[in-house]
């Protein structure tokens, strides 16, 4: 194959219907363990020059979230973590940026690295859009990867520059989320469970729901603005969040936590936490029921500490 421009099956039609970022994650994955030259590139493109791969993870989750890639490059003993976002074109999650430098930071505290970036890998079009503000430390477009690619030899390479092309060009079209209608059931059979058996409890109706919708927003019909419940059952957690405050506010004016409520920040949003048994949100609702009610359990212990920062230092 000499040229990597596509030439789409005349019988069949597209090679690709569609092209996934989990697709684009395993591509990247294979090539940063690998290729050494891929990663030596991708790393220039970062400023990071004479370092040599050290492993790359796919999928990473934490109490913040998750991180798409972590690749790990070193340099004599200096071990630097690459955290990755990558977009065709979903939009971004609530402070998605800001939590991936609680993980890098984290990791660093823990010794498994000495420093780290982040980087959002999305099209071209997608990149434009972001804040200027954003708080991702690099870039790199998908029109650079494909064009990586394009250098390269053989058939293997002209294949991911397709493929990198085809996802470009799904970025262009714009978004639509992949409805899971297992996920969305269990979405509303706990809004209705909520409305029947537990009314003091407030959940917006929901809307069709996507393979990543692992968290509930929950609130009290008193709570003030800035405060909400979020059952994440990615993480096993029931917090409470105080919108733009420090843990230092929270312990300000309550020091002595019970030992099973963790007082942590998230971003610019100060919680309280208490572990709650595990929740498969592709398995039935009803199922699991006892683990829900454990759950909300938790979320009663934690809804009279709503109004606990109103008052003179309320912003």
């Amino acid at each position: 194959m000499e040229s990597s421009s596509y030439m789409p099956d005349a019988d069949f039609g597209r090679y690709l219907a569609n092209v996934t970022e989990r697709d684009i994650d395993l591509l990247l994955m294979e090539e940063f363990h690998i290729s050494d030259d891929f990663v030596a590139w991708f790393c220039g493109e970062l400023g990071l020059r004479d370092f040599s791969p050290d492993g790359a993870w796919h999928s990473l989750s934490d109490t913040d979230g998750e991180s798409d890639l972590l690749l790990r490059v070193v340099k004599g003993r200096q071990r630097i973590g690459i955290l990755i976002e990558n977009k065709v074109g979903a939009p971004e999650q609530d402070l998605q940026a800001e939590r991936y430098h609680l993980r890098g930071i984290r990791s660093r505290e823990q010794g498994k690295l000495d420093d780290y970036v982040t980087v959002m890998c999305a099209p071209t079009c997608y990149l434009d859009a972001l804040s200027p503000n954003s708080a991702y430390q690099h870039r790199v477009s998908y029109e650079q990867i494909a064009e990586w690619f394009s250098k390269q030899q053989g058939r293997r390479a002209a294949w991911r520059h397709q493929i990198m092309l085809e996802a470009i060009d799904q970025g262009r079209r714009g978004y639509t989320m992949a409805v899971n209608a297992t996920i969305t059931d269990f979405h509303l059979a706990y809004w209705k469970y909520l409305r029947r058996q537990h009314p003091r409890i407030h959940m917006e109706r929901p809307k069709d729901r996507g393979n990543n919708s692992n968290w509930i927003i929950l609130t009290g019909y008193d709570f003030p603005k800035g405060v909400k419940m979020h059952h994440k059952f990615d993480q096993h957690a029931m917090e409470i969040g105080f919108s733009k405050r420090k843990i230092d506010d929270i312990l300000a004016v309550k020091a002595d936590w019970p030992d099973d409520i963790a007082v942590v920040q998230k971003s610019q949003t100060a919680s309280l936490a208490i572990s709650v048994p595990q929740i498969d949100i592709k398995l039935s609702f009803e199922a699991q029921l006892p683990a829900i009610e454990e759950a909300l359990k938790a979320a009663y212990r934690l809804m009279p500490y709503a109004s606990l920062l109103q008052g003179p230092t309320e912003g």
